[in-house]
């Protein structure tokens, strides 16, 4: 399993401006297939506790689409999870800088059933405030190649990112530090 080495914050899409965390996944298997496969995303949170010590203090469930399906994913090419930040996200009304200054981690899980031998896996990365870019997404790289009308996946630009111009969502209601910013509430 392969992940993206940056999760992104853009817009959904070139039509849609509802600001969406995004990260890249790709099973990068070649002889065998995933089954059942499900993605999760959680928010873990910490702060120093009075003697000095990181203290976990809140553990988030974020939504990537449980509700309309999304988390269950067919990996037979790269794909792109997404949340949407809305009011129901733990991202609602976090600015750039919070982000930048958080307290906490993401932390992203794959399972599923290998195919072929009908047992279990599961993989997982976690992302830092600093590993997560605002105003970005991922570049195609999923190309239709006129010549053979085929499909074709580049993963030399698995990672790449470009930036997205004029990407200023108003997901920041006020001047106060997000309660996220420096740990759950």
């Amino acid at each position: 399993m392969r992940f993206s080495r940056l999760a992104v914050i853009g817009p959904l899409n070139e039509h849609d401006q509802t600001p969406t965390l995004m990260i890249r996944l790709a099973d990068i298997q070649e002889k065998l297939f995933l089954a059942e496969s499900h993605v999760r995303l959680y928010m873990v949170s910490s702060r120093l506790n009075k003697n000095g010590d990181r203290e976990l203090v809140g553990f988030k469930d974020i939504n990537v689409g449980y509700d309309a399906g999304w988390d269950r994913v067919l990996l037979l090419w790269p794909i792109v999870i997404r949340h949407l930040i809305d009011e129901n996200s733990p991202f609602h009304g976090m600015s750039k800088q919070d982000i930048e200054n958080g307290n906490f981690e993401l932390i992203m899980t794959v399972e599923g059933i290998v195919e072929a031998t009908g047992m279990t896996f599961q993989a997982r990365t976690s992302f830092l405030p600093d590993e997560i870019q605002w105003g970005y997404r991922f570049k195609p790289m999923v190309m239709m190649n006129e010549k053979t009308c085929k499909y074709e996946v580049h993963y030399n630009l698995f990672d790449q990112v470009e930036r997205v111009p004029d990407f200023d969502p108003q997901i920041s209601e006020d001047e106060e530090p997000h309660k996220y910013a420096s740990g759950f509430t």
